[in-house]
């Protein structure tokens, strides 16, 4: 037994040795780490991260006093807008809604065929003019629409458009109490259409929406139930920069189809 167990000995110390010859030679993992004498390297690796960030930069000089009334709408809709939603939708049949939506619609045709015209085009204009004649009478007075089964969908034509089309820059970017994000140009643009509407008063609604409460609200209810955004669906901490973005982007992607 005190033979076998020498023997063992030995042949664990000769088998130590060789692995112990093959094995890496050590080295101090100080030895490799760099030092920066500046920070040179640091801030031009962060200059070119944000240079690949510009593609999102939007004009938003009023970006405090947005950032407050988004809070302001972003709570309105969640606690007040979305329940009202959520009961319209239980109180009401589908048939009703759409109808609802339909007749409002009917009525921005009003602006879009003013500025078809204001856009010198042409083909726009007639088919925003056969699309209100249609529906206002085979769609009984626009709660149905059968001009878009004829091939004439409704496609909507607003004052910003015609303002960036005779080279009006959007200007800065605006958070609108209730209504939401829009730009300078295009909420300027949205008081034109509104003002064209009530000089106009097809069928004598466009006054009493402004004059009859009932009339407000289903006009009101109608337009937060017609946007299928949700402050919810954007759910981070960055919301306020993503929906800026969203929107501006959306909006250079209309101009450019509508070229």
């Amino acid at each position: 037994m005190p033979r076998a167990g020498f023997l063992f000995l030995m042949f664990a110390l000769m088998t130590f040795n060789v692995f112990a010859s093959q094995r890496l030679p050590y080295t101090n993992p100080m030895d490799t780490l760099k030092f920066n004498d500046s920070d040179d390297e640091l801030l031009e690796e962060w200059h070119h991260k944000m240079d690949r960030m510009k593609f999102m930069d939007v004009y938003d000089p009023l970006e405090s006093l947005n950032r407050q009334v988004f809070v302001l709408n972003r709570q309105l809709d969640r606690y007040f807008l979305e329940p009202v939603m959520q009961l319209y939708e239980t109180v009401t049949p589908s048939f009703a809604r759409i109808g609802v939506a339909n007749f409002f619609q009917n009525l921005k045709e009003v602006p879009t065929i003013m500025n078809g015209i204001l856009q010198l085009d042409g083909e726009r204009t007639v088919k925003s003019t056969s699309r209100l004649l249609i529906n206002s009478t085979l769609g009984m007075l626009g709660l149905f629409d059968p001009a878009e089964s004829m091939g004439l969908p409704h496609k909507r034509n607003e004052f910003g458009t015609t303002l960036a089309k005779y080279g009006i820059g959007a200007g800065p970017y605006l958070i609108i109490p209730i209504i939401g994000p829009y730009s300078l140009r295009d909420v300027s643009g949205l008081v034109v259409d509104l003002t064209a509407e009530d000089y106009v008063d097809f069928m004598g609604v466009p006054s009493q929406v402004f004059s009859e409460p009932e009339v407000f609200a289903i006009y009101g209810i109608n337009y937060r139930y017609t946007v299928p955004m949700s402050y919810d669906d954007f759910s981070s901490p960055f919301s306020y920069d993503m929906i800026r973005f969203l929107y501006t982007r959306k909006r250079e992607l209309e101009l450019r189809v509508d070229e």
